[in-house]
């Protein structure tokens, strides 16, 4: 028996003729993919819709295991955080597919994370409940690498330069990855806030967008096979004001 869990959706595939298999991160058991039976029949299916299953949807969810297959089906599932406004506000929304796709490409542990499961949480929540959320993406992309293992080393964040390649603050640029500039000086500004203070850092459109580029090259150099989110693109046009 598989038993039952929180998780947050990360995407489906088609399997079978009727069926998905549903991705997801999970309370109890890290990254874990269910089979959905029917999920994609004309025959409505009305406790496992589709509609439950779009990304980053915080469910819980039973789920049986059968001795024949290493594949858990899953069983019931329920909407336990109800967003309000991710699905109605633009900016919101275009953060969250983002998000998504950052969160596919760097979730990769199927193991119980209790901290980092309780962050994704927090934050997804924290997005859909707030007013003033432009810093949001950026705060997240920088706090979850304390979960993934390379959070940048603050111990010399006086220093001017960063090395991206060894995740800390230099006094002089030694190598290719190392940076100095505008975008250092807003990085060190959201490693010192914590999510309730986020939308009191002033920043424009250009100075986000340059520090997320900074960002994405961090990921590429700290997680294998790490690629830019293809909705890269939608987010600084979103933010193109």
């Amino acid at each position: 028996m598989e038993g039952s869990t929180h998780a947050i959706v990360l995407y489906t595939t088609k399997y079978g003729e009727t069926s998905v298999m549903l991705h997801c991160y999970t309370e109890r058991a890290g990254l874990r993919s269910y089979v959905v039976k029917g999920a994609r029949s004309k025959k409505k299916n009305k406790t496992l819709s589709m509609g439950m299953f779009q990304p980053l949807t915080q469910l819980e969810l039973l789920a049986s295991m059968p001795k024949r297959t290493r594949l858990p089906i899953l069983k019931a599932a329920k909407i336990i955080h109800p967003y309000a406004t991710i699905s109605t506000d633009v900016v919101k929304s275009s953060i969250c597919l983002f998000l998504a796709e950052v969160f596919r490409s760097v979730l990769k542990e199927e193991e119980e994370n209790q901290s980092l499961y309780r962050f994704l949480e927090h934050a997804l929540i924290w997005i859909d409940t707030r007013t003033h959320i432009a810093n949001a993406h950026l705060f997240v992309l920088i706090q979850l690498t304390k979960h993934l293992g390379f959070y940048p080393d603050t111990a010399h964040i006086s220093q001017p330069y960063f090395d991206l390649e060894n995740g800390r603050f230099a006094a002089q640029a030694r190598g290719k990855e190392c940076v100095s500039g505008q975008e250092i000086e807003m990085l060190k500004t959201y490693l010192g806030t914590k999510f309730d203070k986020i939308d009191k850092i002033s920043a424009n459109a250009d100075q986000r967008r340059r520090l997320l580029r900074l960002l994405m090259r961090y990921y590429q150099l700290h997680v294998q096979s790490f690629s830019s989110p293809k909705s890269l693109d939608i987010l600084y046009e979103v933010f193109n004001d």
